[in-house]
């Protein structure tokens, strides 16, 4: 079955570079013959939007070219529906690219769509928003915000960074009631974190067990901690040594209620999702991805379209 693409381009992405990357990536697949056309988007939720439409209008693959922002409006529309999900990573983070194998390269990731192949993999869903990669709450949400917001010169990881130095002035903790499938936790922590795959924030591996296709969800959480313990134990996080640490737990669920006393904000790949109390579920095999092949599992595989 032909393979009839849209690519939904995020022009911020890539400090402007998207519109170029997805024309590359267009012209590969002209030459291969793969129909394709590209739309582009002009305010947050228009990705989520133009997707949904395609789904329901006969495309067979509608692809993101942006970061995980871009990413996560596609898969909400994408999600439980025949449409599959391409990436053309071009944003600060690319987390979940990552995750499914997908390169930075525009003709390589054109060269990933031609071929079509497609596999299943899991998502979370927190409150009524599907998300592919990270939840974030406490310390790390709070620099998310600071991210989407605007309030970070830089990029990328470095972005991130910034966004730490800056909260650690000011943080203080915040009283988490959590439950689920190891029991129920009462902690003021620095931060938990549930993910469906490893990293956030461009490569950072707060949850380095959690996969995309073994159905669960995988959570680290941090108790409160000074500033100084907070600095010794942060630059584990880049090889998921943290977890080493003795204020630091790692638990493995399904589904999630997180209770707090005053609403705190969540955020799910980079993106705001709301705030507590919120329940997050996993949700296995929830989403096609046109991917490499070697993420093929038994349990999970499917066909070329």
């Amino acid at each position: 079955m032909t393979v009839k693409t849209l690519i939904v381009v995020n022009p911020k992405s890539g400090s402007g570079r998207s519109m170029k990357h997805a024309e590359r990536v267009r012209a590969q697949l002209t030459a291969d013959d793969v129909p394709v056309e590209i739309r582009h988007t002009t305010a947050r939720g228009d990705a989520e939007a133009i997707a949904s439409e395609a789904a329901g209008s006969g495309y067979t693959c509608v692809a993101a070219c942006g970061g995980d922002g871009t990413v996560h409006e596609v898969v909400n529309a994408l999600a439980g529906t025949d449409a599959a999900l391409g990436i053309l990573p071009c944003g600060r983070g690319n987390d979940f690219a990552r995750a499914v194998g997908i390169p930075r390269s525009p003709e390589e990731a054109a060269s990933i769509l031609s071929r079509g192949h497609i596999n299943t993999f899991d998502l979370g869903k927190v409150n009524d928003r599907y998300f592919a990669t990270v939840v974030t709450l406490g310390f790390d949400s709070e620099v998310a915000r600071l991210v989407y917001d605007g309030a970070v010169p830089l990029k990328g990881t470095a972005a991130y960074l910034w966004g730490v130095a800056r909260m650690l002035r000011i943080y203080r903790g915040v009283g988490l009631r959590m439950t689920g499938d190891f029991g129920t936790i009462n902690q003021t922590v620095l931060l938990a974190a549930t993910g469906n795959t490893t990293t956030y924030g461009g490569g950072i591996k707060i949850v380095p067990n959690a996969s995309p296709t073994d159905g669960a969800l995988d959570i680290c959480l941090v108790r409160m901690m000074g500033t100084g313990r907070i600095l010794r134990v942060f630059p584990r996080v880049y090889w998921g040594g943290h977890l080493n640490h003795p204020s630091v737990f790692s638990y493995r669920t399904s589904r999630l209620k997180l209770e707090t006393e005053q609403p705190v904000v969540l955020f799910a790949d980079g993106e705001p999702v709301g705030e507590t109390p919120a329940e997050i579920i996993a949700m296995p095999g929830a989403l096609r991805v046109i991917c490499p092949d070697r993420f093929d599992r038994p349990d999970h595989a499917d066909h070329a379209v």
